[in-house]
């Protein structure tokens, strides 16, 4: 396989690599790192790889988020149990433009809260600006009356 077929970064110190084939063409992705329709936030390391100064476990959420949509297979599979690295993928998600990843870690974060406590969760969306207004236990206790 040709090299020039492959991306490769370095995501916080973390090298990680994929095929240029992985990106839709309506993604940021494919805008800043194959078509380069729209000028890339991000430089190149002195080993020729983009430097991602992000969060390198969901930057790999982000590349296998991709990866299975792609190969048309369950991606909701790559998201993470724990709550913690929900609660940092949602915001990852809103910087790479990724509202259905982001949306479905949001909702994964309430299921999260059902079972545990919600104030943590809570705090962490009200700050968020995908998720200002986070989300009420008792309004969704009411949901589960019907």
């Amino acid at each position: 396989m040709s090299e020039t077929l492959i991306i490769r970064f370095n995501v916080g110190g973390t090298p990680m690599a994929t095929l240029k084939t992985t990106f839709p063409v309506d993604s940021i992705f494919h805008k800043w790192f194959v078509s380069r329709t729209k000028a890339s936030p991000f430089t190149s390391d002195r080993d020729g790889a983009y430097f991602v100064d992000r969060d390198p476990f969901s930057f790999g959420v982000v590349l296998n988020y991709f990866r299975l949509r792609k190969a048309g297979q369950l991606w909701e599979a790559c998201l993470p149990k724990d709550p913690d690295r929900l609660a940092m993928l949602t915001q990852e998600a809103d910087f790479f433009l990724l509202p259905q990843l982001r949306d479905q870690a949001i909702c994964m974060l309430q299921l999260c809260s059902n079972k545990n406590d919600s104030n943590y969760i809570n705090e962490m969306l009200a700050k968020s600006t995908s998720c200002p207004q986070g989300f009420d236990k008792k309004e969704e206790e009411d949901e589960e009356d019907f």
